[in-house]
């Protein structure tokens, strides 16, 4: 048989795997045999494996099991295909056969293995394997120490990798970009510097970045206050001439996208050949930035030219009308999911049950919850906010039950709806059932889940509970405070709440909005008029914030209850904006109680003209009527009121019997067994 150089051969197959897209390994390696050079050399046959490991690991470990003398680079492309599909025990097995048969591994190998365990996120093999390199005296490797410095970050063990890369000796700018990765991919605070601190002494000691180490740098700058920070290292990248490329470009723009710098995303996105990242990185920068329309026209644009669009951009999009509440459009893009065979995906199946959700169409939701073949969690956490957000606490603590049921953890978000369904329903008991659970989870501590139960307990009634979360509490934040002023002040504990509000104050919390809502509510309650404006005041002198509608009601509630009937319709003509119609009943109901027949005609009048088909200003005339003796007068309101067929909405109350809810109005038991969604 005639013979043939190898390394020719080699190199002619390489091309021809290379140059097309449909080369099938099988095809060139029966060529190689056929020319009798497949098993004489180890050179030929390392090309021919690394073909196989891109389409089929298992026929690669069949190849390699035939080749008769394979060498420390044929152990490391089969060790790399295990650990590209994270096979730790073939990859630990593959090691010790290694090892075995006598030959020392090289750093190829021990990198290998790393970067599975990292996949794998295995740190128990990880640590073992350590052992190993440090044996075989590769821990000082620059590659080795990179890949050891990933596995242990991604592992959850930062602290660890920040000691590698300190005891490292020679570190390239691999290196460094590895442990940058890292430290903006952490949220623990193990290390004694942060990724962008890191980022700077690089550069001081003249190691220039890369690409990919401005894409994990950018990680960092997430909220508009790091805006000029972000800009200078997107001009050191402009200075070190670093190629705009399609990852880094869509990392820019989602940078700007967080920090707010919307012209400047745009600005990049029109630099950088646009694909399915690029243009999702601009959908989600502009939804984070309100503009839902110019996201919606991207999207137009995308199906109008038959851009290629992945179920990222689908999920971001249905996230818009989400937001826009346009169930409308809303559903437009649902035809346009199931035309398309996207519903498969999970991701794009939760976007779709948040969006019906947000637009009230619960039964839509449930259908399409029912209608998933694979459920995540976020599936659940999404199906249980929605029924949160629409007021169906039975529902959702139903629901919840169900997930416990089925033997699944519930993440935070579908335990913190839980507590809210029991603040819906008013179920203490049930309330308290969940608290225990959460103890026994080990989730008391989370400030997410505390603030949720101090509202629970404060709504349920159980103020000294909601007060015990509140100052058990190792970390308060502007929800913890306000949450617990609001308690106090429905429940009429106004010095409670003042006093809080003060050691508010005091505390690195900077009150809001929602917290002077809460002052001002127990202002009114026992009409403290000139704390009331002086905490009214305070809002705009002190702190900048501007007063809302809610706040005008306040202080009409509280003039009025203190029978200034008059300096509070002062009050309402002085506003800088045309009060709603809360804050017209809010008035009327003080000139009912106080008697004032002629502010309550006129108010009435005023609240029919906004809405003529709210029954509430004809009953409160009734009653004025039949207190003052017009008893033509009254009847008069109330035949009006049941000639337009006008009805006051009835209130709804469930009390919790032995773990039945019971409806007060109708009188019909609901058992917490049941749930629509899950069924």
């Amino acid at each position: 048989m005639q013979s043939y150089d190898p390394f020719i051969i080699s190199d002619k197959l390489s091309s021809f795997l290379k140059g097309s897209r449909l080369a099938d390994p099988r095809t060139v390696h029966g060529l190689a045999f056929k020319l009798g050079c497949i098993l004489s050399s180890t050179f030929l046959s390392n090309n021919l494996l690394h073909a196989y490991t891109s389409s089929s690991v298992t026929d690669a470990h069949r190849l390699f099991d035939e080749i008769p003398h394979p060498n420390s680079v044929t152990w490391s492309i089969m060790n790399s295909a295990y650990a590209h599909i994270c096979k730790i025990n073939d990859i630990i097995l593959l090691f010790g056969r290694m090892l075995n048969l006598g030959i020392s591994p090289n750093n190829f190998v021990f990198g290998s293995i790393f970067t599975g365990c990292a996949n794998g996120r295995d740190l128990q093999t990880g640590i073992q394997i350590h052992c190993s390199a440090l044996k075989f005296g590769f821990t000082q490797h620059t590659f080795v120490a990179g890949t050891m410095i990933e596995m242990y970050a991604r592992c959850g063990k930062v602290g660890e990798s920040w000691r590698i890369f300190n005891e490292t000796l020679e570190k390239d700018v691999v290196s460094w970009t590895t442990m940058i990765t890292c430290l903006a991919n952490c949220d623990r605070h193990e290390c004694p510097v942060s990724a962008f601190g890191l980022f700077r002494e690089m550069i001081c000691r003249a190691v220039w970045p890369v690409g990919m180490t401005f894409v994990s740098v950018l990680k960092v700058f997430d909220e508009p206050e790091k805006l000029r920070q972000a800009t200078q290292v997107h001009g050191c990248m402009i200075k070190l001439e670093i190629e705009l490329d399609g990852p880094l470009g869509s990392a820019l723009i989602a940078m700007y996208g967080r920090c707010g710098g919307m012209k400047e995303a745009v600005r990049v996105f029109d630099r950088i050949e646009n694909d399915p990242v690029s243009l999702n990185s601009l959908l989600v920068a502009y939804m984070q930035n309100g503009y839902y329309k110019n996201a919606a026209f991207l999207f137009k644009k995308m199906i109008e030219e038959k851009m290629e669009i992945d179920p990222f951009v689908v999920t971001s999009m249905i996230g818009v009308f989400s937001a826009l509440e346009d169930i409308g459009k809303g559903k437009e893009i649902h035809a346009y999911v199931i035309r398309n065979d996207f519903f498969s995906d999970v991701s794009v199946g939760n976007s779709l049950i948040t969006l019906y959700g947000r637009c009230k169409e619960t039964k839509m939701a449930e259908r399409l919850f029912q209608l998933m073949k694979i459920k995540d969690v976020i599936s659940w956490t999404a199906m249980m906010t929605c029924y949160s957000q629409n007021d169906l606490g039975r529902e959702t603590f139903s629901l919840f039950l169900h997930i416990l049921r089925e033997g699944q953890s519930p993440p935070i978000f579908c335990i913190t709806s839980a507590i809210c369904a029991c603040s819906t329903i008013l179920s203490l008991h049930s309330g308290e059932q969940m608290h225990a659970r959460i103890v026994k989870m080990g989730l008391n501590a989370s400030l997410l889940v505390a603030n949720s139960l101090i509202t629970m307990y404060a709504k349920c009634g159980s103020i000294n509970s909601a007060f015990t979360v509140f100052d058990y509490m190792a970390e308060r934040d502007i929800i913890s405070w306000n949450a617990m002023i609001m308690g106090f002040s429905r429940h009429g504990f106004v010095k409670e709440a003042l006093h809080l509000f003060r050691e508010m104050q005091k505390s690195d919390v900077k009150p809001d909005e929602f917290t002077f809502t809460g002052i001002l509510v127990s202002c009114s309650r026992v009409g403290l008029v000139a704390e009331g404006w002086e905490y009214f005041n305070m809002m705009t002198e002190h702190y900048g914030l501007e007063h809302r509608m809610e706040h005008y009601g306040c202080m009409v509630d509280l003039l009025g209850r203190s029978n200034k009937l008059n300096e509070a319709m002062d009050f309402i003509f002085a506003m800088p904006f045309e009060p709603d119609n809360l804050v017209w009943e809010t008035m009327l109901a003080s000139c009912k109680v106080h008697g004032d027949a002629e502010l309550v005609n006129y108010i009435a009048k005023r609240i029919l003209e906004m809405k003529p088909e709210d029954a509430s200003p004809h009953i409160s005339l009734s009653t004025m009527d039949a207190f003052m003796g017009i008893w033509d007068s009254k009847a008069l309101h109330r035949d009006k009121v049941k000639s337009l067929g006008l009805s006051k909405e009835p209130g709804i109350s469930w009390v919790d019997v032995h773990s039945w809810l019971k409806d007060l109005e109708t009188g019909e038991p609901y058992s917490t067994e049941g749930c629509r969604a899950a069924a």
